[in-house]
């Protein structure tokens, strides 16, 4: 018995890229080139659909939390895409946990990473790490030693309330904290 071999016609994709669709020659130019017209539309059709529930869901999550939706935007520049369209089909909105990401970097106090999870969670949350440069550094009278100056006595009146001395537990978190923020 003979085997025969089936010899198959394909172009190259060499030969696919090379062809002006503006000007096909023949009648399998043109083919292609309608195929290809049509495949281009239907997927900007499927990602506008896919931008339009995505953007609803955003205008959808600033209503509900009293905020604009460039803010939101801001928060989610961080995900990829794949990301956010996960977050825009959900009926619940992708919550992460910042205080596992916090945990994962072992970090006394919140670490950046753990702030970005909770600013993600909290669209609008002004939310920023502790200022952890030494007081002899920071200029007197500037935003971040008003922030540190800040954070200190309001520890300081927690650790009161609460009976804690950081000398006798220093594991306390916030005995942690207020050495991150370089408090006395």
């Amino acid at each position: 018995m003979k085997e025969y071999e089936f010899v198959t016609e394909e172009w190259s994709q060499k030969y696919k890229n090379s062809i002006n669709c503006s000007q096909p020659k023949g009648f399998s130019q043109r083919a292609h080139c309608a195929g290809k017209k049509k495949h281009n539309e239907s997927v900007n059709e499927e990602l506008s659909q896919e931008f339009d529930l995505i953007e609803s869901a955003i205008d959808h999550l600033a209503d509900r939390n009293g905020v604009d939706a460039d803010v939101i935007w801001e928060d989610l520049e961080s995900l990829t895409d794949d990301e956010l369209y996960v977050f825009a089909v959900t009926q619940e909105p992708v919550m992460e946990d910042w205080q596992k990401a916090n945990k994962k970097d072992k970090t006394d106090g919140m670490s950046q990473k753990a702030v970005n999870a909770y600013r993600r969670e909290h669209p609008g949350s002004k939310l920023k790490t502790a200022v952890t440069t030494k007081p002899s550094k920071l200029k007197r009278g500037s935003k971040a030693s008003k922030r540190r100056k800040s954070y200190c006595s309001r520890s300081r009146g927690q650790m009161k309330m609460h009976n804690i001395s950081c000398s006798k537990t220093p594991d306390k978190a916030i005995c942690k904290a207020r050495r991150r923020w370089n408090c006395e």
